[in-house]
């Protein structure tokens, strides 16, 4: 028998309108060159020429029917998906900042860009489908959850790099109508260097996140975020100091992984690297949107759901960036190069935030340090 629940309701109101209006959208943006036959547009056999503000309508209806459906969305706080999936007035909010940040880097993008292949348009809905899985992850309610997101993500900015390198967007790149320029303000080799750090980057933290989630369900046996933390306090209190060190092997292979993911010291070595073989305009992407909003959600993972661990151990955890920031010193020198002054802005900022929050005694189990 089915139930009316706040369950049913988000997922078939919520959750099935923002699949079906990402997947219209998709099919439109594929169908435009086709039927394009405007003023604006310039064909040149298998090649053609769109004015970005001619899809204006098409690239921000979309959201503005999302930021509808979030304001118009009233519920208390419930959980979906046998527990997979929570939603409270904190995801509504977020969702609607996501939307809205969104909403300004597809403005900025449209008002630099033009549409002159498909590859293109295969750029554009890879950054629609990150719209769609960081609303998701910030919906997540276990472990389990929340590492199958950021895996679908990392693929995501993977498929990102190779649709922006191989798609001519700039104005300057086409004026000729050739693929002569594919690599897009980086030479081949810092290209493919980008995304074999990025790949192997990728590998060794998804192989870290299963072992964690092997060590971890083994000492805890749970993946709930609700049910962890008193867990964890029983285990303080009413185990030894084996099983309280072995439960802290298994948080820093996580902290491994995040800060390994994020390019938070000390692991950061691969992230200038990575920032010199991709575009500029991915970079803005990946900065301003993605890194951003990752970012903000291991803030709120270590401080809501992780505090009584994330305190416990906070001294190691001091420790383990104060060295990060020494190592630091010996690449700040490469500073002079855009990117990687990018880069190592980046690393300063997240660092001196991780390092504030890791500084802070909130929590009585902190003495076991």
């Amino acid at each position: 028998m089915f139930f009316l629940t706040y369950s049913n309701v988000w997922s078939f109101s919520y959750f099935f309108i923002m699949s079906y209006t990402l997947f219209i959208m998709s099919v439109l943006v594929y169908i435009i060159p086709i039927i394009s036959n405007s003023t604006n547009s310039v064909n040149r056999s298998s090649f053609y020429f769109i004015n970005s503000y001619d899809l204006m309508p098409v690239l921000i209806t979309p959201m503005l029917v999302l930021l509808i459906n979030n304001l118009l969305w009233t519920s208390p706080a419930f959980s979906s998906w046998f527990g997979h999936i929570v939603w409270t007035s904190f995801q509504l909010k977020m969702s609607l900042f996501i939307i809205f940040t969104f909403v300004l880097v597809t403005l900025i993008f449209t008002s630099t860009n033009y549409f002159t292949s498909r590859e293109v348009y295969d750029y554009i809905l890879t950054k629609y489908s990150f719209l769609y899985w960081i609303v998701l992850l910030y919906t997540a309610n276990t472990i389990f959850t929340t590492i199958f997101i950021i895996e679908v993500l990392s693929a995501l900015i993977f498929l990102l790099i190779i649709t922006s390198t191989f798609s001519s967007t700039f104005f300057y790149r086409n004026l000729d109508f050739s693929f002569g320029h594919l690599f897009q303000q980086s030479t081949p080799y810092t290209y493919l260097q980008a995304v074999l750090y990025f790949f192997w980057v990728s590998l060794i933290s998804s192989l870290n996140l299963f072992l964690f989630t092997l060590f971890f369900y083994t000492k805890i046996l749970t993946f709930d975020w609700y049910i962890m933390e008193y867990v964890f306090i029983y285990f303080t209190q009413a185990n030894s100091l084996k099983d309280i060190y072995s439960l802290g092997i298994t948080w820093f292979i996580l902290m491994f992984c995040l800060f390994l993911k994020c390019g938070i010291a000390p692991l950061y070595v691969w992230k200038p690297t990575f920032f010199k073989g991709i575009p500029l305009y991915t970079l803005f992407f990946y900065v301003c949107f993605f890194y951003f909003f990752l970012f903000l959600f291991i803030i709120h993972l270590l401080t809501s759901y992780f505090t009584e661990v994330f305190y416990f151990y906070s001294l190691v955890t001091f420790l383990f960036l104060f060295i990060g920031l020494f190592m630091l010193l010996f690449i700040i020198c490469e500073s002079y190069y855009l990117k990687a002054f990018l880069a190592i802005s980046s690393i300063l900022n997240s660092l001196f935030v991780i390092l504030a929050l890791s500084t802070t005694h909130s929590v009585d189990l902190v003495f076991w340090m």
